[in-house]
């Protein structure tokens, strides 16, 4: 055995040396092969513990040398001989230090920046608040010689292998340029205080980014490079505001900016790859010429949409023809960006040239809509941006299906073919334009589609129809129209170049969407002519029936479109005929029928998943269809809701009869589960009507469970008798509460005689069923509130009758060995007995000192303590009696 131990291996408590037979604190024993083996682990672990953390601090200590060698400048030494890192010992601990926390770079570049900026304010401070105090030679001669010298450091610090510092410098100096350019005007040098402070900033700017461009380029230095591209995105805005220009001449600057980074851009990218070692030594080393790349695309992109998004909204809200011309320039100065950078520069990314293509289609159909604006009739000005971006999704479209691209491929990616980035630029960017024209008319065609709902909720609710008038601009149904057309147009396309008579997901997905788009368009199109309310409703539900006839006569057929196109028509036929009551009877019934038939004849063994499916919604919206056919018979017959309930009952008894026969066929036992589940809705439904009406609400809750009953008859639905029992038992609580039966026991009772029947049934079916799931619930439902009861009641006879019940649940535990009786039993008992007690534990308490319970209570205390080992077994084999019970 060891002889160090520290401590405890369990507790962890010191144990002196040498260990103990046995923990004093946790009684551990410490001899033998066990606790041998435990040492022996124990002392493993803590081996590793130790290497681990030596190689933990080696490897920081080795990165840290490693980061060292890869910052330090050209030629000079970072390491010692033999590679070990300069400060670090041989045994892999820092000579004569601890780890430092940050590196010898990331020091030096906190301190060159903070450095450079201190350097900066302080001229700043200099020219601000000195300036005034030296004349105009010595103002100059100390601005200019801080620039010159700021300027000029960095070649011979360069030469001293001092890059960072170098850096740095050129930085100070860059800023300092500017200060004196802010501090020549401010003193008046040469009249410059009387030039126009936007002007001559533009210059400024623009001789400012050319110079430090020239100069990094001169010095082979990094910053001043993207300071010089930074600063000339400035000149334009400038210019313009010297100008005094408007929206429109900002965002022509902007645009104009964006190319110009672009066309550096271009440079840049044509060189920093694939160009000389001396090119890219000049940007400062790959890395920073593919940082100016990234910054180029990032300036460019963010100043032509945002010069984009200014003439666009100038263009929308122009309030004459001249003000659309004045925004046109910029609109077709994007378009041509855009069109330059997708077709022209073929090294850039995919992603880049699409969006550029998408931009220039954006800028395209503002442009085109707003000019049309004032040609089309008044309310017609959306359909002037809807109809060029249809156009230039259809010639998109047929741009790839006659160039192969939505043909399955064969050989190389979609974005590698030519002219896929302007396609997907294009269809992107003319899809979001429809999509949105499509928002801005569809408050107009929601408005119209629901609106009978408004007159419908009034008349069955009040019982008296309203005066109403539906109406529709054209232009709003125009545009749906062309969304309908277009969707069908990209399904035929991309359907033909899929080829092999299979449309693929995309082509569905399409020929769905435009169905979804063309019913509403077709039915809508008699409130847009001004056809009377019956005539709209007559045609959607003809609309509806013959989709449905054309599914039934081809059931093998394919379910795209048709299956959207029923979907739509039969949810608007129903939506519109709320407003009156004939025809929410017949459109009802007609749809009733019609989706019985369709669930019969698409539920064949051999039918295909989508018909299985289509067979099971079509079961199920029959059985709710005759459901809404009842209720409105009742209400329109003169019934009260709560009496016309009964007859939604009604059909949902029909219902789950329907479904008990279906599912004896062969391949319909699905539609079986959808048509059962629709009358459970019904049910639902019914007894909700009903809420509002005590008396019609119990007997509801009694015909529904009765019925559960019944199902509960088949094999497959056993499990419905609870459902039905709970059913039964809620319809008798409703009864009681007519009857002003308050005393709990009347509720309870019923309850925990089927728990405790069903209880049995499923104990005695499944002798493993613990007696707290077969009894526990039963026998509680009734003790605990007779219970609670029981402490506020002052008569003698509840206390009497639950302690007896309490008492024979106790010996029925007992005697069958039964945890659950026992235990509710037992506890019943005993709160029962100190209820009975209570008072004459009060009348003793009062007659006894104060201080005589404490002591009782202290002594108690006392006694258990001394014997807690004795009492501890005791529990312990009362809970192995109470465990060993079922």
């Amino acid at each position: 055995m060891h002889t160090e131990s520290p401590g405890c291996p369990d507790c962890g408590m010191p144990l002196g040396t040498p260990p103990p037979a046995w923990c004093a604190h946790c009684r551990l024993p410490l001899t033998g092969p066990d606790a041998l083996a435990l040492w022996q682990v124990t002392g493993e672990l803590r081996a590793l513990d130790a290497r681990r953390q030596w190689l933990a601090q080696r490897q920081h200590e080795l990165l840290a040398a490693l980061r060292i060698r890869r910052d330090a400048p050209a030629g000079t030494k970072a390491s010692a001989p033999g590679g070990v890192p300069v400060g670090v010992g041989e045994h892999g601990g820092a000579a004569g230090a601890s780890v430092r926390e940050v590196s010898a770079p990331s020091a030096r570049t906190a301190l060159l920046i903070v450095g450079g900026v201190l350097v900066v304010v302080a001229a700043l401070v200099f020219t601000v608040v000195s300036w005034g105090r030296l004349g105009i030679g010595g103002r100059a001669a100390i601005l200019l010689a801080l620039t010159a010298c700021a300027l000029a450091l960095p070649r011979p610090l360069r030469r001293h292998q001092l890059t960072a510092t170098a850096e740095a410098s050129a930085a100070v100096g860059l800023a300092l340029v500017l200060l004196d350019a802010y501090a020549a005007r401010q003193a008046g040098l040469g009249g410059l205080d009387s030039v126009e402070p936007a002007g001559y900033w533009a210059v400024v700017t623009t001789l400012t980014a050319v110079g430090a461009v020239a100069y990094g380029w001169w010095q082979r230095l990094r910053i001043p490079l993207p300071v010089g591209f930074l600063t000339a995105q400035l000149p334009g805005l400038l210019a313009t505001t010297a100008s005094g220009g408007a929206v429109q001449d900002y965002a022509t600057a902007m645009i104009a900016t964006a190319a110009l980074d672009f066309a550096a851009l271009y440079a840049l990218a044509a060189h920093a790859a694939n160009g000389p070692a001396g090119f890219r030594d000049r940007l400062g080393g790959a890395g920073a010429a593919t940082t100016l790349v990234t910054g180029a695309r990032v300036t460019g992109s963010g100043w032509a949409l945002l010069g984009g998004a200014l003439a666009a909204a100038h263009a929308i809200s122009a309030s004459a023809p001249a003000e659309v011309l004045r925004a046109w320039v910029p609109l077709w100065l994007l378009v041509l960006l855009g069109a330059a950078l997708c077709r022209g520069f073929r090294t850039l990314p995919f992603a880049l040239r699409s969006g550029a293509e998408g931009v220039a289609v954006v800028a395209l159909t503002v442009a085109v809509g707003a000019g049309l604006r004032y040609v089309v009739p008044p309310g017609w000005a959306v359909a002037g941006y809807a109809a060029p971006a249809a156009l230039v999704m259809v010639w998109a479209a047929v741009s790839c299906a006659r160039s192969g691209r939505w043909a399955k491929p064969s050989g190389g990616p979609f974005a590698a073919q030519p002219g896929a980035a302007a396609a997907a630029g294009e269809l992107a960017a003319a899809s979001a334009m429809l999509l949105l024209t499509g928002v801005v008319v569809l408050p107009e065609l929601v408005h119209a589609l629901a609106r009978p709902v408004v007159p419908g909720i009034t008349l069955w609710l009040d019982g008296h129809p309203p005066r109403w008038s539906w109406q529709l601009a054209t232009a709003p149904l125009f545009v749906l129209w062309l969304t309908a057309s277009v969707l069908a147009t990209l399904a035929v396309l991309r359907a033909r170049a899929v080829g092999d008579g299979h449309p693929d997901r995309p082509a569905n997905a399409l020929r769905n969407a435009a169905a979804l788009a063309a019913v509403p368009a077709l039915l809508l199109m008699p409130v847009a002519v001004g056809l009377p309310y019956a005539w709209v409703l007559a045609a959607a539900a003809v609309v509806t029936v013959a989709v449905a006839v054309d599914i039934v006569r081809r059931p093998g057929a394919a379910l795209v479109p048709r299956l959207p196109a029923l979907a739509a028509s039969g949810a608007l036929a129903l939506l519109w005929s709320s407003a009156d009551r004939a025809a929410v009877l017949a459109v009802c019934g007609t749809f009733a029928v019609s989706a019985a038939v369709l669930a019969h004849v698409l539920s064949p063994p051999a039918a295909s998943p989508a018909e299985r499916a289509t067979a099971r919604a079509a079961g199920a919206f029959a059985v709710l269809a005759l459901g809404a056919e009842a209720v409105a018979s009742g209400l329109t017959a003169g019934l009260p809701g709560h009496l016309a309930a009964f007859g939604v009952l009604a059909v949902a008894a029909l219902a789950a009869c329907a479904a008990a026969v279906w599912h004896r066929i062969p391949g319909r036992e699905r539609v079986s589960t959808a048509v059962e589940g629709a009358g459970y809705v019904l049910a639902a439904s019914a007894l909700a009507l009903t809420t509002p009406h005590p008396d019609a609400l119990s007997v509801a809750l009694a015909v529904s469970g009765v019925a559960g009953l019944a199902i509960a008859l088949r094999p497959d639905r056993r499990r419905a008798a609870l459902a039905g029992t709970a059913l039964l038992i809620a319809s008798s609580w409703v009864r009681l509460a007519l009857a002003d039966v308050t005393f709990p026991e009347a509720y309870t009772l019923p309850v925990t005689a089927a728990a405790l029947v069903i209880g049995h049934r499923r104990r005695t079916s499944d002798p493993e069923t613990g007696s707290w799931p077969a009894y526990g619930a039963g026998l509680s439902a009734t003790m605990l509130p007779s219970l609670g009861t029981a402490f506020n009641d002052g008569n003698w006879v509840r206390p009497l009758l639950l302690g007896t019940a309490a008492l024979l649940a106790v010996v029925v535990g007992v005697r069958a060995r039964l945890r659950a009786p026992l235990i509710v039993g037992s506890g019943v008992l005993v709160l029962v007995g100190v209820h009975e007690l209570a008072p004459a534990v009060v009348q003793v308490l009062g007659l006894v000192p104060r201080w005589v319970p404490l002591a009782a209570a202290g002594l108690l205390l006392l006694l258990l303590g001394a014997t807690y080992e004795k009492r501890i077994g005791e529990a312990r084999r009362l809970r192995d009696t109470v465990r060993s019970m079922g």
